[in-house]
C-alpha cells in the first residue's frame, strides 16, 4: 500500500510542487479519522488521572481528620470518665494515711479497691492498666498484681512518684516507665493519691490504620516527634517507609496538612495533623495506584483501540484521498496542456497552480472588461471635452450626433443644457489637504455630481475639468417646457449646492447655460456659463448664475483703495514687511467691500500688481528671475477667492520684501560705496553716451542685481532715476545758458529729441521750451 502510494505521489504532473497538496490533504483527513479517539485516551489518562489523585487526596484528608477527631473525642471522653472516677467512695481521703500493713489487714477493702480499679481499667479499650499511687504511704495499689499493694522500695521509685504530685494541673498527660499515662489527682483539693491511667499505644495507633487492601500505613508521633507505638521503633528495617514519613513530617512547619511522596515506584497521597486534647501527630499514607488502577487500564485500552484506529484510517483516508484526488489530477493535466504564460508556473502544490492558473484568466478577463469600459468612458468623456472647448468646430450637427450616439447617447428627441460648477474656499482646507490635492478633490467633487445626476435625469454627463471646476452635460425631452426644465436644473443645482457643501466643505458656484436644441451650440454656452461667475456676488457663499436671468449693466464706478496703493508703496520703499503684507489685506478687504463681483476684485489686484512689479523693476531686480519665470497674471488670474488672492499677493510680496532686504544687507559695505562711487563718477563725465546699468557691470565686473540694489542703497534712487535727474540738470544748464536747439541739447544728454520731450515733461511739468522760455522771463 505504501509503496502504491508513493508511485501516485511520483507519477503527479508536477515537476516543482509534486503534488503537495495531496500529501497534506491526506496527512488532514488522517487526522481527522483518527486522532480524536487517540487524544481522548490521553486525556482521560493523563487528565482523569490527575484528578483521581486530587480527589483522592482531599478524600483520604477528610477520612483522616474524621478518624483524629474520632480519637481525639475519644480521649476527651476517657479524661472526663477518670474525672468522675474521683467521687467513688472507696477512694476516700483516709486512704492517704494508711501503711502498705494496714491496708493489707483490711482484706476487704483491698478487694474492693482492685476491683474498682480492675472495672476502670476495662472500660475502654485504649486502658491498659488503672493504678491508684498513695506517694505518703509509698505505696501503689495495682488490680493486675498479684499482691494487689505494691511498695515502693527504691528512693528513686519514691521521689518520681511523689513528683507527680508537684504538677499543679489536677489532670493531665505524661509518660510513665514508657508507657502514655493519663494523671488524675486524688481528690482534686488537697490530694492525698492520684489515679494513673496506662494507654496501649498499639491500641491507640491501630485506631487511624488504613484498610489493609489499600495497603497504606499510619501511624501517631508524641509531642517531641518519637513513635507513639514503640513497636515500630524497635522494627526499623520493617517500617522504612514510616520512618520516611516520619523524617517528612517532623520537616514540615505547619501543623497540618499534605502531600504526594513516591517510595519505591509507588505515589502515596499523605496527610498529617494534631491532636489537640494530647498534642500527637497523626501520620497517614495511602498509595494512588490501587484508587486509579482501572481509570489507567481503561485509557490504556483507549490508547491501543486508538492505535489501531489510526492504522485503519490511514488506508481508508488513503484510498479515499486518491479517488478525491483524480478530478484535481485531470484539472491540471488540462492546465498543463494549454500554451499560456503561466504554463510553467511554479507553485508549492496542485491546488495553488490551479488557484493561480484560475486567478490569471480572471484577472485577464476582468482587465479586458476594464479596458473596454474605461477606453469607452474615457472616450465619451474626451469627445465632450473637445466638444465644450470647441476643438470639434470642423464637425457638423450630424456628425456630433452620430458622434454621440456611438458612444452610447440617445440625442434623438432631446435638448441640452450645461451647468459648469466650480469649487471655491481650497485655501481654507489646508488643515484636510495639501498643496496639489485641487485634482484630488475635483476627482471627488466629479463622483459626488455623478452620482446625484444619475439619481435625477435619464441622461447626463459629467466632465472633469481638474482645476477645482466640473461640467455637467443633461439631456432633456425636446416636448418639455423651457419652464419645467429650468425649475428641473434650478433643483438639481441647489442639491448639488447642498451635497459638494457638505461633503467637502467648500463653497459652490454653478454657471446655468441656455437651453439648447444643437449640439454646435455647446461650445458657446459653455463659454457664457464660465464668464457668468466673474459677475458672481462676492458677499454670497454659493450661488447659482443663470445666463439666461443675467442682465449686465453699463458702466459703473468702483472706488479703487489709492490709499491703500500709495500706503503699500510707502511700505516697500521703507522695507516695513510686515507692515506692507497687513496693507495688502486691508487693500483686498476694502476692494471686496466695494466691489461686488469677482470680476471687479480682480481688475484691483492686477492693477496692485502692477504697481509692485514696477517697483521690482525699479530697484533694479528681474520679477522673471525673482520669481523664477512664473507669469504672475496668469496666476492672479486663476484666483477665484479674496482671501486666496490676498494670501497669494502676500505670498509674492514677502518674496520681493525678502530678497530686497537680503540685497540691501550685503551691499552695506565699502566695497559697494567705492563701486558706487565710481560709477556716479563716469556719469558725470559718460551721461551723454549711450550708456546703461548692464555697461558698468560688464565693465567693472559686477552683476546687475547687485549694482542695481549697492546703487539704490548708497544713492536712494535707482541707476535710471540718477541718469535720467543727471541729464535733465545738464540739459536744464544748457537750456538757461546756451542758445542751442532744443533737439542739439537732447542729442548732447544723450536723448533722442522725442523721448526727451517726454522725460522732461515728466519730470518738470513742462516742455524744455516752456521752461527755457518761463525762466528767461523770469530773468
Amino acid at each position: 500500500m505504501i509503496r502504491k502510494l508513493k508511485s501516485m505521489l511520483r507519477s503527479g504532473v508536477f515537476d516543482n510542487a509534486k503534488s503537495g497538496f495531496y500529501r497534506r490533504s491526506f496527512a488532514v483527513v488522517l487526522l481527522i479519522t483518527s486522532l480524536p479517539t487517540a487524544l481522548l485516551a490521553f486525556a482521560t489518562y493523563y487528565v482523569g488521572t490527575q484528578q483521581i489523585e486530587q480527589e483522592v487526596n482531599r478524600a483520604h484528608q477528610v477520612r483522616l481528620q474524621n478518624t483524629a477527631d474520632k480519637l481525639n473525642n475519644q480521649l476527651s471522653q476517657l479524661e472526663k470518665t477518670i474525672a468522675m472516677w474521683t467521687f467513688d467512695p472507696m477512694l476516700k481521703a483516709r486512704l492517704g494515711s494508711m501503711t502498705v500493713e494496714a491496708i493489707e489487714k483490711n482484706h476487704e477493702m483491698r478487694s474492693d479497691l482492685a476491683q474498682s480499679l480492675l472495672v476502670m481499667g476495662s472500660s475502654s479499650p485504649l486502658l491498659r492498666e488503672v493504678r491508684l499511687y498513695i506517694p505518703g504511704s509509698e505505696l501503689y495499689i495495682s488490680p493486675l498484681s498479684f499482691k494487689v499493694i505494691v511498695p515502693l522500695e527504691t528512693r528513686e521509685e519514691i521521689e518520681y512518684y511523689a513528683s507527680l504530685m508537684q504538677n499543679e494541673k489536677s489532670r493531665y498527660w505524661t509518660n510513665v516507665s514508657g508507657y502514655l499515662s493519663l494523671v488524675q489527682k486524688l481528690p482534686e483539693r488537697s490530694p492525698y493519691g492520684y489515679l494513673l491511667a496506662r494507654f496501649d499505644e498499639a491500641a491507640i495507633n491501630a485506631l487511624i490504620q488504613t484498610d489493609n487492601e489499600l495497603k497504606g500505613t499510619a501511624f501517631l508521633l508524641k509531642e517531641n516527634g518519637v513513635w507513639l507505638d514503640p513497636a515500630i521503633g524497635e522494627e526499623p528495617d520493617k517500617h522504612r517507609f514510616d520512618y520516611a514519613l516520619k523524617e517528612k513530617v517532623n520537616g514540615e512547619k505547619e501543623r497540618s496538612g499534605s502531600f504526594f511522596i513516591d517510595w519505591e515506584g509507588e505515589k502515596y497521597a499523605a496527610s498529617y495533623g494534631t491532636i489537640e486534647a494530647t498534642g500527637w501527630t497523626y501520620v497517614s499514607a495511602t498509595p494512588l495506584s490501587k484508587l486509579t488502577q482501572p481509570v489507567i487500564t481503561m485509557s490504556r485500552a483507549l490508547i491501543v483501540i486508538g492505535c489501531l484506529g489510526v492504522a485503519v484510517a490511514v488506508f481508508l483516508s488513503w484510498f479515499a484521498s486518491r479517488k478525491l484526488y483524480q478530478p484535481i489530477v485531470r484539472l491540471v493535466r488540462l492546465f498543463r496542456s494549454e500554451k499560456t504564460e503561466t504554463a510553467d508556473i511554479v507553485a508549492k502544490d496542485e491546488l495553488e497552480f490551479i488557484e493561480r492558473q484560475w486567478q490569471f484568466l480572471s484577472s485577464q478577463s476582468k482587465h479586458l472588461h476594464e479596458r473596454l469600459e474605461q477606453h469607452l468612458v474615457s472616450l465619451r468623456e474626451l469627445f465632450l471635452f473637445q466638444l465644450l472647448h470647441d476643438h470639434l468646430s470642423h464637425l457638423t450637427e450630424d456628425d456630433l450626433r452620430k458622434r454621440m450616439e456611438q458612444y452610447g447617447w440617445e440625442v434623438e428627441g432631446k435638448t441640452f443644457a450645461l451647468l459648469v460648477v466650480r469649487l471655491l474656499g481650497f485655501s481654507r482646507l489646508q488643515d484636510r489637504f495639501a498643496d496639489g490635492d485641487e485634482q484630488l478633490v475635483t476627482f471627488a467633487a466629479a463622483n459626488v455630481i455623478e452620482e446625484l445626476a444619475d439619481s435625477i435625469f435619464t441622461q447626463a454627463e459629467v466632465i472633469n475639468e481638474q482645476d477645482l471646476s466640473v461640467s455637467v452635460l443633461v439631456l432633456l425631452p425636446a416636448g418639455e417646457s423651457d419652464g419645467e426644465a429650468k425649475k428641473q436644473l434650478l433643483a438639481f443645482s441647489e442639491h448639488m449646492i447642498h451635497t459638494l457643501s457638505a461633503v467637502l466643505k467648500m463653497n459652490v458656484m454653478i454657471g446655468l447655460s441656455r437651453r439648447s436644441e444643437r449640439l454646435t451650440d455647446l461650445p458657446q454656452a459653455y463659454e457664457e456659463a464660465g464668464r457668468s461667475f466673474r459677475y458672481r456676488n462676492l458677499q454670497e457663499i454659493n450661488q447659482v448664475l443663470d445666463v439666461e436671468a443675467m442682465i449686465v449693466s453699463g458702466p459703473q464706478t468702483v472706488p479703487y483703495p489709492f490709499a491703500m496703493e500709495k500706503e503699500l508703496v510707502r511700505c516697500i520703499r521703507a522695507g516695513e514687511r510686515e507692515e506692507a503684507l497687513r496693507t495688502v489685506d486691508r487693500f483686498v478687504s476694502e476692494l471686496s467691500a466695494s466691489g461686488e463681483t469677482e470680476l471687479v476684485v480682480r481688475q484691483g489686484v492686477h492693477q496692485l500688481l502692477g504697481v509692485v512689479l514696477h517697483h521690482i523693476i525699479l530697484s533694479g531686480m528681474s520679477p522673471q528671475s525673482l520669481y523664477r519665470g512664473a507669469d504672475l497674471y496668469e496666476e492672479a488670474g486663476g484666483l477665484r477667492e479674496p482671501d486666496e488672492m490676498a494670501f497669494w499677493f502676500r505670498d509674492k510680496l514677502g518674496v520681493y520684501m525678502d530678497a530686497l532686504a537680503d540685497t540691501m544687507r550685503k551691499t552695506q559695505d565699502s566695497l559697494m560705496i567705492e563701486t558706487v562711487e565710481k560709477v556716479i563718477a563716469l556719469l558725470q563725465e559718460e551721461y551723454a553716451k549711450d550708456i546703461s546699468l548692464e555697461t558698468y557691470c560688464d565693465r567693472l565686473g559686477i552683476s546687475s542685481y547687485k549694482l542695481s540694489a549697492g546703487f539704490k542703497e548708497v544713492t536712494g534712487v535707482n541707476f535710471i532715476d540718477y541718469l535720467t535727474k543727471l541729464r535733465l540738470d545738464k540739459s536744464k544748464e544748457l537750456l538757461l545758458h546756451s542758445n542751442e536747439k532744443v533737439n542739439d541739447i537732447a542729442f548732447q544728454v544723450g536723448y533722442q529729441p522725442s523721448y526727451y520731450y517726454r522725460v522732461f515733461k515728466k519730470h518738470e511739468g513742462v516742455t524744455p521750451s516752456q521752461y527755457r522760455d518761463m525762466y528767461k522771463e523770469n530773468g
